[in-house]
């Protein structure tokens, strides 16, 4: 897959300079892409992203709702705007607003407003959030009714306490929860991507309140049962609960007693595993109880760090009801190939199955 930062290569950076050149005719264009593929070329996605915004505060006007106006003016305007900016092009714009707009709360809210529906806003809402958190919070709820998902999604993922590369806050986990009223509003949105962060939002919470997350998720199940939508979110708000075999959360998502469960058979394929490779493992589980249970099979690889030491990371299985006394037979592949969020360290390395969220007899292997 081509690395992200590739979304800033300078062939289409150049783009942006076109945008506001056709926008605002006094934009010094050469100016603009003057040693752009050697400047941009030994950074990573987001000092490539601040750069571009360097680049383009140092040829607009100097009074910031100016700035605004002209950036929201170079956005596409619909599909079939070819010249107009869409997609990562539009996040130095948003960057630009959060560096110049807190004097200028109204003009900003209006560009991150537009700018969100071609891109997204979420972390450029977020110094407002800090330094003018009332205000803001009241704009975030003006707009859950706004008719664009992307703009509703904005609420939701923008205020999150610990969004990814957004830097965290954790003000917002304290009481009174701020953020929380805007989910009331968001929980049953008609867009899945906005349902999806309001999941996001309230996995952040349950790290630090799980059981404020189970029972504003209770509250929510009781008012619309049966709901396969609500499921779903609660489902994806509680992963971390669950991978980390949270007890209420396994009892909410109707998981049993991880008790009843017999691991008969745990055998890898190999003891030894090449980097790129894939390990593979065979498990016979059993339900010993006298009722069905309904089990969900996780396993954590913990992979050795520079260091030395082992560092555990759950992965996904499957989920299976079973019957009294039946057993269930689950094998799998592993793989080692290389990714860009992992280093791999060769040693000794390990399986361990997680079954309702219960640790079973790991087994180590090397991986070369």
């Amino acid at each position: 897959m081509e690395p992200f930062k590739n979304e800033f290569a300078h062939v289409r950076v150049r783009r942006i300079g076109e945008a506001l050149k056709r926008v605002h005719p006094a934009f010094p264009v050469a100016r603009f892409n003057k040693g752009l593929a050697s400047a941009l070329d030994p950074l990573e996605l987001k000092q490539r992203m601040h750069h571009i915004a360097d680049r383009i505060e140092a040829c607009l006007p100097a009074h910031p709702p100016e700035v605004f106006r002209i950036l929201v003016a170079s956005l596409a305007t619909d599909d079939s705007d070819t010249g107009g900016l869409r997609g990562f092009l539009v996040w130095p714009l948003t960057e630009i607003v959060a560096r110049r707009g807190l004097p200028h709360f109204d003009q900003a809210m209006s560009a991150l407003r537009e700018m969100t529906q071609r891109f997204t806003g979420e972390f450029a809402i977020r110094p407002f959030l800090r330094e003018h958190p009332q205000r803001t919070l009241k704009q975030l709820h003006a707009w859950c009714g706004h008719p664009d998902e992307h703009v509703r999604r904005l609420v939701s993922e923008g205020s999150r306490p610990l969004l990814p590369w957004g830097g965290n806050l954790t003000e917002l986990l304290e009481p009174p929860h701020p953020t929380l009223a805007l989910l009331e509003k968001l929980h049953r949105d008609p867009s899945d991507c906005v349902r999806l962060s309001v999941a996001n939002h309230l996995n952040d919470f349950s790290k630090h309140h799980p059981s404020l997350v189970i029972a504003t998720l209770g509250r929510w199940r009781a008012a619309n049962p049966g709901d396969p939508r609500l499921e779903k979110l609660a489902r994806h708000a509680c992963r971390t609960l669950l991978k980390a075999g949270h007890a209420k959360a396994l009892e909410f998502h109707g998981y049993g007693a991880a008790k009843a469960l017999k691991l008969d058979v745990m055998e890898l394929a190999q003891r030894k595993v090449k980097t790129g490779g894939s390990l593979g493992y065979r498990m016979i589980l059993r339900n010993a109880a006298r009722k069905p249970l309904k089990v969900m099979f996780d396993y954590a690889i913990h992979h050795r760090k520079a260091n030395g030491s082992l560092s555990p990371k759950v992965f996904k299985g499957r989920i299976r009801e079973l019957a009294p006394g039946e057993v269930w037979e689950i094998s799998g592949r592993h793989s080692f190939k290389p990714v860009t969020t992992r280093v791999y360290h060769p040693g000794i390395h390990r399986f361990e199955p997680r079954l309702n969220g219960k640790v079973f007899t790991s087994v180590d292997f090397v991986l070369r």
